[in-house]
């Protein structure tokens, strides 16, 4: 992993598919959810096992705090997020049965 690469394993990949709703509730009284869809760039992707969004160079900070706090939230999920050629690419995957939450994400 370099400074410009962030990777969370999930830590219990065969645990149950649900999220932690507190986090999320603190994620949207504070506003970080929307800051977060602004620095959206297109449309996510689907890619083998998830989910891959691109995002505005100037939003690796609140990329790598969405990590942070995904990890925590949702343990069964990969996340994983690199800077690249002017802008953040944030990859969401998990197992078979975690693909509907994964999608959820990305239309929240």
């Amino acid at each position: 992993m370099t400074a410009d690469e962030v990777i969370r394993h999930a830590t219990a990949p065969d645990g149950d598919i649900a999220c932690d709703f507190a986090i999320a509730v603190e994620l949207r009284e504070t506003g970080f959810r929307e800051r977060l869809a602004a620095s959206v760039v297109g449309e996510p992707r689907e890619i083998a096992g998830g989910i891959e969004a691109a995002f505005r160079a100037d939003a690796w900070d609140l990329v790598r705090r969405y990590i942070e706090v995904e990890s925590q939230c949702c343990p069964f999920l990969d996340l994983a997020a690199r800077r690249e050629a002017g802008r953040v690419l944030l990859r969401v995957t998990g197992r078979e049965d975690a693909q509907g939450a994964i999608r959820e994400i990305f239309r929240a």
